[in-house]
């Protein structure tokens, strides 16, 4: 029982799928970490390379790391974990490539592979437009379900998030498919702004809670001055913490 209990809480430990505005205004705070961020059309993404250092009860286990870059008309966005926890381990990596077209992001391929302690996993969705077909898993089996135009993968969303927080949007609704191909609505709110000290110094922020879940509690922070870049993620169940994730290092460069 104690092996489930210790095998349970470091599945939610590594379950890192991203993520009201209420009139508070910024402390004047200013960040003791700058980064020099370029100048971008709006209807861009600046290219990073960002390192996390994960925290679980104040203690580190592990370091996670997301990167966004640009290329002949489409986007490429990773994220990979290194974890361990007691006698338990989790390497995983994702990535999602993606367009961005009238301020709506347009996912085409998601990949997800996973090892260490219990059983390796691979997920893997492509979405046809053209033929309006999704197709899952290595095999590439078209999935029995109704073709949605707004669907966003785990990844692709979060870049969705930073497009509507440039337009000024404090609530979002997103139909996001999970590894297995099934959507859901994913609703998040800006619900206050806050100074926030981190391993890569004091930013200013404004922290997002996720509305859609009751059992689980999910808090991503974003820095506006820096392209609304993830910078803290808190996750907890029946409010006991799971984890915390924290910026550490972050590296900008200009679209290509």
């Amino acid at each position: 029982m104690r092996t489930k209990l210790k095998w349970r809480l470091l599945a939610s430990l590594l379950c890192t799928s991203l993520l009201a505005h209420s009139g508070i205004t910024y402390a004047q705070t200013e960040p003791t970490t700058s980064v020099d961020t370029p100048q971008i059309d709006k209807s861009q993404f600046l290219q990073f390379s960002a390192e996390y250092v994960v925290y679980r009860a104040g203690k580190s286990h592990g370091t996670a790391n997301r990167f966004l870059r640009y290329h002949d008309g489409q986007y490429q966005m990773g994220y990979s974990s290194d974890i361990s926890w007691l006698i338990f381990s989790d390497k995983r990596q994702e990535t999602s490539e993606f367009t961005v077209n009238d301020g709506q992001v347009t996912p085409l391929h998601y990949l997800m592979s996973r090892k260490g302690s219990g059983p390796s996993r691979h997920y893997e969705l492509l979405l046809d437009h053209t033929e309006q077909q999704l197709l899952v898993g290595k095999k590439r089996e078209k999935k029995a379900i109704d073709w949605q135009e707004d669907w966003l993968d785990p990844l692709s969303y979060h870049q969705q998030l930073v497009l509507d927080l440039r337009a000024g949007k404090t609530e979002f609704f997103y139909q996001v498919l999970n590894r297995n191909g099934n959507d859901k609505t994913y609703h998040y709110k800006v619900v206050m702004e806050e100074p926030l000290a981190l391993p890569y110094g004091t930013v200013r922020t404004l922290r997002i809670a996720r509305m859609d879940d009751s059992e689980k509690q999910v808090y991503a922070w974003v820095a506006p001055e820096l392209d609304y870049m993830l910078v803290r993620l808190w996750r907890g169940e029946d409010n006991v913490e799971q984890f915390d994730v924290q910026l550490n290092k972050l590296v900008f460069s200009p679209a290509e």
